[in-house]
């Protein structure tokens, strides 16, 4: 039975008591759909677009809400999920699962009856293990829209076990043996490496080493960081310190990072956002290292999910990761 939908227009959306309510009650739920996330991405992002947030209801308590906007590409008008593509790993709406039917239905028939004006409804980034994605095609279908439905990348996700030898009893026995060398040569020869994770006090330069090491990477990795992406990863990294979230770690050699992670650490799930290495000691696999840790590091501390999020770097999969394929549905309005 379809819901009762409310649209907001306004920035305020974000403030609605409702949301981390029913973010609470989503077990799905991750860093990208908390409403700090994406006010943050709206504020820095959200120039020429218009904004559609939309509030579901069901005897009259709010059971899932789905943020949208519509950016004009040419002649096209395009509808997607708040977040974007390319910074945001997981988009779809917030719900419980046994909500999903009823707000996929609930979506396709306010995309066929709203007076909001578009061409093509662009849904990227929806996890195929959680659901949605699947029961909005058949809805969408039922509906007799036409659609196309891709795999357009993965993401990755290591469940962690109770100790770190029940860890690496996990990994294949080749990849077991080169992480330990690694491990063992990094110690033998740079005794005075250590790990450290970023403080409030040591934040603001810690960003700056963040920014500058991500530059100096090669190729599109380095072009990545303009401006107002580092002035994005600096606000997140601001407001997401300040509620405990952040997790920007480094690993130095003499007291001198040379391998740095930004990431969110939040229910007991460390997500891997970013990172960055100095090319001067690639053959000590500082990344690799220094991730390493944070696994250990998390084990002990009873982190339950290391999630690595999008991209299909291999060292993911030699550190025990396992696939999760991400969909993207294009539906072309009937108009």
């Amino acid at each position: 039975m379809p819901l009762d939908v409310h649209v907001d227009r306004g920035e305020g959306c974000f403030d609605l008591p409702a949301w981390p309510q029913v973010l609470r009650r989503d077990p799905h739920r991750h860093i990208f759909a908390t409403p700090e996330w994406n006010r943050l991405w709206w504020e820095e992002f959200g120039a020429g677009k218009d904004l559609f947030v939309l509030t579901m209801k069901r005897a009259g308590e709010v059971v899932a809400v789905v943020g949208l906007y519509r950016k004009h590409e040419g002649h096209r008008r395009i509808l997607r999920f708040v977040g974007g593509i390319d910074l945001t790993d997981y988009l779809g709406p917030i719900t419980a699962p046994e909500h999903q039917a009823a707000v996929a239905e609930s979506l396709v028939g306010w995309l066929l009856e709203t007076d909001v004006e578009w061409d093509e409804f662009d849904a990227h980034n929806m996890p195929v293990p959680f659901g949605f994605g699947e029961v909005l095609v058949e809805r969408v279908d039922r509906a007799g829209l036409d659609f196309s439905l891709e795999q357009e990348e993965t993401s990755a996700l290591l469940p962690l076990p109770s100790s770190w030898d029940e860890y690496l009893a996990m990994l294949e026995g080749k990849d077991r043996h080169e992480l330990k060398r690694k491990r063992r040569r990094l110690a033998r020869e740079y005794p005075d490496a250590t790990f450290r994770t970023s403080s409030p006090d040591t934040l603001e330069q810690d960003l700056k080493v963040f920014v500058e090491m991500h530059r100096g990477a090669e190729g599109l990795k380095g072009h990545f960081m303009r401006p107002e992406i580092a002035t994005f990863f600096e606000r997140v990294a601001r407001s997401f310190m300040a509620r405990g979230w952040l997790r920007l770690d480094f690993l130095e050699i003499g007291g001198v990072p040379v391998a740095t992670t930004f990431g969110f650490e939040v229910d007991r799930v460390l997500y891997l956002y970013n990172s960055a290495f100095e090319e001067e000691v690639r053959r000590l696999s500082p990344g690799l290292m220094l991730v390493s840790e944070q696994i250990r590091d998390g084990i002990e501390r009873g982190v339950r999910i290391f999630d690595f999020l999008r991209g299909p770097e291999r060292y993911k999969y030699r550190l025990g990761a396992q696939p999760v394929p991400l969909n993207n549905l294009r539906v072309a309005s009937p108009r």
